[in-house]
């Protein structure tokens, strides 16, 4: 607990040494009366035009600044606007409102305008309602479609730095849907913060953080989205919104029913060498998936006053229908040419109690120490059964059933103080969490072991980063603290050599600079990745009487180091960065009892990573594409896993969104994608690629507007690749069912932004749950 003494002291000592400073405060504006962040807000001397201290304004475009001396001007700027400059009025000075740059180039006049990426000190911020992505659709669209960022569905990679978390209006997204939900026309922009500070928890890679527009105050909201998408099933959606809003109170609340089916194929051969060599090939494997889900959220929010806010959000979910059937046929041979004819059918049932948690928040101000305290609760139950019946042409019929339950629930707090500090900011915080997952397996004939396992994990974490602005250059560094003790329980008694406990430091620094055209980042943080619960429990699958699914309870977790650094000049943006893993957690296959093998997960020793990638955003008239080429190489030692070949093939990939304007309510786009062969971990995947394209139409005045999507249309990206274990080789060609059509509708009535300024608590608890 010293750190946490130490970072109560140093709060109480510095507070009362700046407490007698005045200072300037107000909001940066665009043309439109948006507001305007990152704005350089800079304090000049009179007498000789020398700096003093600087700031930039935050993405509500307010901004506070001290000063100590009266005799100062202000200067407030930023690129494609022109720069002010104006006499210093304490306190409250109100909106400051800015004006695009003209300029002659040839004869022809330019007018500058907000650009659509800009740097940030802990990444980028793309402008999503001053361009076309604004009609891309979704949330889920508009991510899809952002330099660096790859995925779909609600599952996104952020180059070099992996799955991200995902904020909406400051609060954290706990299921995908979300995404779906949240129209492309209410986002204001999208921050990709890729340097996270100290706040964030230390498995936090990356963060994306998405922030909505204000359309109108009082009054009611109602909007509805209609999807359905065709692939060799039939999926529909259906999403309804209402929100109320009386001067300072806001409610609202979101219901959403969705249903997601597909039908997939897959053909695999492996090599397994225990007590025999058996080969195993797998034909005509079907996967039938169906899965229909119910969400619900409800909350409020008051503002007291200016700077005193209090609200709540209470989700819950229900699967209704979650099924996944198999069918596939087999061939064994072993070395004494023992040949085996298998035919499988499975049954993987879902029955879900609904999940539900409910968070809330408080924000408020006094004088100028800024207070954010957030609270989450969670708690989900799962039940799994898996029916297998196994026609062998030696052993005959048999029936191979598991069952499986897991119960989470967590309960969490957060609470970051920030204070102006000499010529920059201090945050000064601590967050507290407490889960717990129990997982029960049965296998009624037993096969294996049944097991019974309870995992109880405490995380209590101090952090602290400071700030500082000073002319055009920005900096950041802080640090995280944060002490974990893993209790793991089998059959209700602990076990020593399985529990865990982690002291971990985790430091952080950004350091940016802006300079007409050029803007750069350079940053450097320590994470880790801690295993997923239902990973380190005993769970157990069977896939045919050779090989079997399974949890591994003595994975550690995996320390990185990065560093990452991204400059940028008008439309054009170059990425690089190096990652350092230790104990890198990966997918692995290894010799279980006999000719048996399992596949579950281990620690690999250390692996590194290096990528670039050139991303370029001209506008070209009615032409306004996005090129994106990138690299990424991994290093490592593979001769643990029995490899026999190198595991170190670069990937080459490149994106190209080809996006037409023909009207301002009517744009189509042609979007290519390629990613080359490549190795990732312990497997080898094989090229694949993408054609897609849409069509987007709004009428009405965009209450009414219409996306066709056509995805995959050359059916092309597939999943083909081989996966080297100990002893062992896996070979697999799937195709996913990724190629379809699909058709979204949506309808808005009287649009307004969610107030709701919590940003949760055990955020990252609550994704390893």
């Amino acid at each position: 607990m010293k750190p946490f003494a130490l970072l109560f002291y140093l709060s109480i000592m510095i507070l009362p040494k700046t407490s007698y400073a005045q200072s300037i405060s107000g909001r940066i504006i665009d043309e439109l009366s948006q507001p305007l962040p990152f704005a350089n807000i800079i304090l000049l001397s009179q007498n000789d035009s020398s700096y003093i201290r600087g700031t930039v304004s935050k993405d509500n475009g307010m901004f506070e600044i001290e000063i100590t001396d009266k005799n100062c001007i202000l200067k407030v700027s930023s690129i494609g606007y022109k720069t002010i400059y104006a006499n210093i009025q304490l306190g409250n000075i109100g909106n400051i409102q800015m004006q695009p740059e003209t300029y002659t180039m040839g004869g022809v006049t330019v007018t500058g305008h907000r650009p659509q990426i800009k740097i940030s000190d802990e990444g980028m911020v793309v402008n999503v309602q001053n361009s076309l992505l604004r009609q891309a659709g979704t949330a889920d669209d508009v991510l899809s479609q952002i330099p660096r960022i790859s995925g779909s569905n609600g599952s996104f990679n952020v180059f070099g730095k992996g799955k991200p978390l995902i904020y909406i209006n400051n609060r954290k997204i706990t299921n995908p849907s979300e995404l779906s939900q949240l129209k492309s026309s209410d986002i204001k922009d999208v921050e990709v913060i890729t340097n996270p500070g100290a706040q964030y928890g230390g498995i936090v890679q990356s963060v994306i953080r998405i922030k909505t527009i204000k359309q109108r105050d009082n009054g009611w909201s109602l909007s509805s989205y209609s999807f359905v998408n065709m692939s060799r099933k039939f999926s529909p959606m259906e999403s309804f919104n209402i929100k109320y809003k009386h001067n300072n109170l806001e409610l609202f609340g979101n219901i959403r029913i969705h249903s997601l089916h597909n039908k997939q194929y897959a053909e695999f051969e492996q090599i397994m060498q225990g007590d025999h060599l058996v080969k195993e090939i797998g034909k005509d494997t079907i996967f039938n998936n169906g899965d229909k889900q119910l969400r619900g959220q409800f909350g409020g929010s008051i503002d007291f006053n200016e700077n005193n806010s209090f609200g709540m959000t209470y989700s819950v979910t229900k699967s209704l229908h979650d099924i996944v059937n198999s069918v596939s046929t087999l061939d064994f041979s072993m070395e004494n040419s023992i040949q085996e004819k298998v035919r499988m059918k499975s049954a993987f049932t879902s029955y879900h109690t609904p999940d539900h948690e409910l968070d809330a928040y408080y924000t408020g101000k006094v004088g100028k120490l800024s207070v954010d305290i957030n609270g989450s609760y969670f708690r989900s139950k799962q039940t799994k059964t898996q029916s297998n019946e196994e026609y062998s042409s030696i052993l005959g019929l048999q029936f191979i059933d598991v069952n499986n339950i897991v119960r989470n629930k967590m309960l969490a707090g957060k609470i970051i103080l920030t204070y102006p500090i000499w010529i920059g900011k201090l945050n000064l915080g601590s967050e507290y969490s407490d889960a717990q997952s129990e997982a029960n397996n049965n296998n009624v004939q037993r096969i294996f072991e049944n097991t019974n396992t309870k995992i109880k994990e405490k995380n209590i974490a101090g952090f602290f980063d400071y700030s500082i602005s000073i002319g055009n250059v920005h900096a950041r560094a802080g640090l995280r603290y944060e002490h974990v003790v893993s209790d793991y329980f089998s059959n209700g008694i602990w076990q020593n050599e399985v529990s865990r406990k982690y002291s971990d430091w985790f430091p952080n620094i950004s350091l940016s600079w802006s300079k007409g055209k050029w803007q750069t980042l350079i940053g450097y943080n320590a994470k880790i990745i801690r295993p997923s619960y239902r990973n380190l429990s005993s769970w157990m699958q069977y896939d045919n009487r050779y090989e079997y699914q399974g949890g591994n309870p003595l994975l550690r977790s995996a320390k990185i180091h990065s560093i990452d650094l991204t400059a940028k000049r008008n439309w054009l943006t170059f990425t690089a960065g190096y990652k350092y893993t230790k104990n890198q957690v990966a997918y692995v296959m290894h010799p279980y009892k006999g000719d048996i093998f399992l596949k579950t997960y281990d620690n690999i020793d250390q692996i590194q990573n290096l990528y670039v990638m050139v991303s370029a955003s001209p506008k070209i008239g009615f032409y306004q594409p996005m090129y994106e080429a990138s690299v990424t190489k991994q290093f490592f030692d593979d001769n643990k896993f029995g490899a026999g070949l190198s595991l170190n093939r670069p990937l080459y990939s490149l994106r190209m969104y080809n996006r037409f304007v023909i009207r301002k309510d009517f744009t189509f786009s042609v979007n290519i994608s390629y990613y080359s062969s490549y190795a990732n971990s312990l497997s080898v995947y094989k090229e694949s690629g993408s054609l897609d394209l849409n069509i987007y139409k709004s009428f009405f005045k965009n209450k009414l507007v219409c996306n066709i999507w056509g995805r995959d249309l050359l059916n092309t990206r597939k999943r083909r690749y081989t996966m080297y274990g100990i002893n062992s080789m896996f070979t697999t060609n799937q195709d996913m069912d990724t190629r379809s059509f699909s058709i979204g509708i949506q309808y808005n009535f009287n649009i307004t932004k969610n107030k709701y300024k919590g940003t949760g608590a055990g955020n990252e608890e609550k994704g390893r749950l």
